[in-house]
């Protein structure tokens, strides 16, 4: 293990960077990363993986869901009430023609053995208004439901432009652990050799937190968010519908920003083990840090409503929380702090 006076030999011993120095690695780190994204991007776009357009198609699905979910769930309201209002109405007696009501029952209902409609010519039906109520909200179901829930696009350059931001964040998350790689890279030429060796040790937990943060946010953030706020259409009667650019602006560029929320814990328990902050800085700075998460929190995310800023500010406080946590959890034992 080494000891303090090891540590300022080597301290004395090595050669201070300058700032220039600094800005060279930065742009190495900058072009090598750009490289790694390039590779990926043309490697989601080829043909034979189409990697992008299924992302694309993917990401659509939580949308599409939540419009589906929501006429369907306005359809049952609507038979709900006109069965309400049947039990309610008198029982008035209709007499309709009994081929035009079975030619009419048989578009609807094809697969029921009803009779041929040309043998009750001449026939009628005397029937309770309140047998057709119901009946009649199915009928007319296209009316009052919108059965098409597409993502709409309002631009001919819409699509291709949505596509191309698609499969540069598929790309940047395929090569994501190069990039991250060049990020931790370029904060290690910062750091003196003993420190350097944390740098090793979490770059693949960074790459596990990012990727869980991304697959977190858009299997399970993005399609509780869409319900929540889609529940204020139904409070204001509002039949909503979803812009491609809008929803995929907003799909694509919010599971990137929980991945890089995801890396909190770990960039808190290396700024303890290299000495610049202690758990208690953190443990006393907690009501700041809670206050600088919610303004990060409000900058980042993609819409100005407060909610998607709520849905984001409330894990990086937990991750916060978690970063104490496994600092605490880390004091006076070898896991985590690697020894010489």
């Amino acid at each position: 293990m080494p000891t303090d006076q090891d540590l300022f030999a080597e301290e004395q011993a090595m050669v201070t960077m300058s700032f220039g120095e600094h800005i060279e690695e930065l742009r190495v780190r900058l072009i090598l990363a750009l490289l790694g994204l390039f590779v990926g991007v043309v490697v989601v776009f080829l043909p034979p993986l189409d990697i992008a357009v299924n992302v694309m198609l993917s990401m659509q699905q939580p949308a599409k869901k939540a419009l589906k979910d929501f006429y369907d769930r306005e359809y049952a309201r609507k038979v709900a009430q006109a069965q309400a209002d049947n039990a309610m109405a008198p029982r008035l007696q209709a007499t309709v023609p009994a081929e035009d009501f079975f030619t009419e029952l048989k578009k609807y209902a094809p697969q029921l053995p009803l009779p041929p409609a040309e043998t009750l010519r001449g026939q009628t039906l005397n029937l309770p208004v309140q047998f057709f109520s119901s009946g009649l909200v199915k009928a007319v179901q296209e009316s009052v439901v919108q059965t098409d829930q597409s993502v709409i696009s309002l631009h001919p350059l819409e699509t291709i432009t949505i596509l191309f931001s698609v499969g540069v964040v598929s790309g940047l998350v395929l090569v994501s652990p190069w990039v991250f790689y060049q990020a931790w890279a370029f904060i290690a030429a910062g750091l003196y050799r003993h420190e350097k060796r944390y740098v090793h040790k979490y770059l693949p937990f960074s790459v596990g937190l990012f990727l869980s943060g991304v697959l977190l946010c858009f299997f399970g953030v993005l399609p509780v968010m869409l319900n929540f706020l889609l529940q204020f259409n139904v409070y204001l009667g509002v039949a909503p519908t979803l812009r491609l650019s809008e929803w995929m602006g907003f799909a694509t560029l919010l599971p990137l920003i929980f991945g890089v929320a995801f890396q909190t814990p770990l960039v808190m328990l290396l700024l303890e083990r290299i000495h610049i902050f202690t758990i208690d800085d953190f443990r006393a700075k907690r009501r700041i840090a809670i206050l600088i998460i919610a303004i990060v929190a409000a900058v980042i995310t993609p819409t100005p409503d407060p909610f998607s800023m709520l849905f984001l500010a409330g894990p990086m406080i937990l991750l916060y929380e978690l970063g104490i946590l496994l600092i605490s959890q880390g004091k006076g034992t070898s896991l985590p702090r690697l020894t010489g």
